[in-house]
């Protein structure tokens, strides 16, 4: 039988273990670690605070980092449900994972904002002529596009498979230059909106407004900066 001064010892590591598992960002977000991960989490929390403000993290609850089913079937790093973001836990760097991170709060929004976010229709109407023009761009390069509805903006896996085997993001990277901040973009509204979000907080600001102005105001309205609008 373990002596109480040993049983206290085993208590102690293993509560010194769980803290060294699980983060806390803004000091009420928990990121629980179940897995370990490449990089020091520390980092990721540390750029998250300092480049997004908090109320948008206001939907997530907490955050799980290991491997889950939902992103090895549908081939994701990361996903948002009911208030939890879930990512793996083998991304390469610091970036990864603020990235796919910021891009999921950014899912976490449209369900407290939805009606902000896409009420107008200016996104919509702004994504929906992106489409148009990459229909006519794929065409004059000997894409079949036939098949294909250029004209539905949410998620369909016909078109999600269509750019990422039939295209290939590798020429879709050219293709979209200009026209979508990245390939992905193109997929769905939510997906164009998301990858705006992300690129808003963690890349070129300017440029996003100069390829999506309706898609950078509607990120200043969110943040309640009319100044910007």
């Amino acid at each position: 039988m373990l002596s109480k001064n040993k049983i206290e010892e085993i208590i102690r590591s293993s509560s010194q273990r769980a803290k060294k598992m699980n983060f806390t960002i803004f000091n009420r977000i928990i990121v629980r670690l179940l897995q370990p991960t490449l990089v020091p989490f520390e980092e990721v929390v540390n750029k998250i605070e300092e480049t997004v403000p908090s109320f948008l993290f206001d939907e997530v609850d907490e955050i799980f980092v290991g491997s889950f089913s939902e992103n090895d079937s549908r081939a994701l790093e990361a996903y948002y449900e009911s208030g939890a973001i879930y990512v793996t836990s083998d991304m390469p760097t610091v970036m990864d994972y603020v990235e796919s991170i910021v891009h999921e709060t950014a899912h976490s929004i449209e369900h407290l904002m939805g009606f902000l976010i896409y009420g107008d229709k200016k996104i919509e109407s702004e994504f929906l002529a992106k489409r148009g023009t990459l229909e006519r761009v794929l065409s004059a390069n000997k894409f079949d596009t036939s098949d294909v509805d250029f004209d539905n903006p949410e998620y369909s896996e016909i078109f999600d498979l269509y750019l990422y085997k039939e295209v290939g993001y590798e020429k879709m990277d050219s293709i979209t230059s200009g026209l979508f901040y990245s390939p992905y973009a193109a997929t769905s509204i939510r997906e164009y909106f998301a990858n705006g979000f992300e690129k808003f907080f963690l890349e070129d600001r300017e440029q996003l407004k100069k390829i999506s102005p309706q898609l950078t105001m509607k990120i200043w309205e969110i943040l309640g900066n009319e100044d910007e609008i």
